[in-house]
């Protein structure tokens, strides 16, 4: 997951290498940051202790999750739509990532497919515990869009490798720009 960082994080200090100030963060407004934060307070709910083994929790939490990406779909939408007369690209290919990965879950039964062989290269077997709520699913033959799917793994090296997929990797560019355009020293969004 750590991967996933990276790219803001060099992008963060490229910023301030290159003169940047944290007071862009400051200046840059986000528009529904509470329905985001909300968003992901939800999964962080669902898919750790006591929820992610209640019977309610595993029968409807992959629904109760694909709204929360939807949700954050909708905050990264009215941050990267036309705000006078400029289209904010980051948020754009951010929303491009997560929406990516929400049509792939909504394809599968709310899961994220997840590839075995990826999950072999990166934890030495497939970590899908079937007696918890697990936003992941493994591949099979009918699996939904799989090339939609979790399919990268991780390089070992990283702290805390995953198997990711392009949605992810849209969704971490686009953070990434958001971060690097809202810390330089000029050419801030408005």
């Amino acid at each position: 997951m750590l991967g996933l960082l990276a790219p803001t994080l060099v992008a963060v200090a490229a910023a301030f290498a290159l003169g940047g100030s944290r007071q862009g963060l400051l200046d840059g407004r986000i528009r529904g940051w509470p329905a985001a934060v909300g968003a992901f307070a939800v999964e962080l709910a669902l898919y750790n202790p006591p929820l992610d083994r209640q019977p309610l929790a595993l029968q409807i939490g992959p629904w109760i999750w694909l709204a929360s990406r939807t949700l954050l779909l909708a905050v990264l939408l009215a941050n990267g739509l036309p705000r006078r007369g400029t289209v904010y690209w980051p948020m754009l290919v951010a929303a491009g990532g997560v929406a990516l990965n929400s049509l792939v879950i909504a394809g599968n039964g709310g899961h994220m497919p997840q590839s075995a062989a990826a999950a072999v290269a990166v934890w030495g077997a497939n970590h899908i515990d079937p007696d918890r709520l697990q936003n992941v699913a493994p591949m099979g033959p009918d699996t939904w869009m799989p090339w939609l799917g979790d399919i990268f793994p991780e390089p070992a090296w990283l702290p805390r490798p995953n198997v990711v997929s392009i949605g992810d990797l849209a969704l971490a560019a686009g953070i990434a720009a958001w971060a690097f355009s809202f810390l330089r020293p000029s050419n801030r969004p408005s």
